[in-house]
């Protein structure tokens, strides 16, 4: 019942090479309420996600944001590296249309009927 699993098959991922090595190099990381995952090497190489049922809009972005710190300093600590972020374009990320800041936001609504 996990809505968040990504699958292979997507053609312009396939085409850019990015499954050449499906699935393995691959995976997801979450909390036990799957209201925080990280996705390794499936689009980016690192896709830091926070969700939850509800209205909570302020919950899940401060979720985001201590996650999103959390990461990069535990990368900062292992690698002494950095997110690869350009003066110019942004966070670099394998597909042109995340350029920038890689933050994209979405809203599910049920509606009735």
């Amino acid at each position: 019942d996990d809505h968040f699993l990504f699958v292979s098959g997507d053609r312009n991922l396939t085409v850019a090479g990015m499954e050449r090595d499906w699935p393995e190099g691959r995976g997801i990381f979450h909390n036990d309420e799957k209201t925080f995952l990280i996705w390794v090497n499936e689009e980016d190489q690192l896709r830091i996600i926070s969700m939850e049922n509800g209205g909570n809009v302020k919950g899940v972005f401060e979720r985001l944001c201590l996650g999103i710190k959390t990461v990069g300093d535990s990368v900062r600590k292992e690698s002494g590296k950095e997110f690869c972020l350009d003066p110019k374009y942004g966070y670099v990320h394998s597909c042109p249309t995340n350029l920038g800041t890689g933050m994209r936001a979405s809203v599910h609504i049920d509606l009735p009927g």
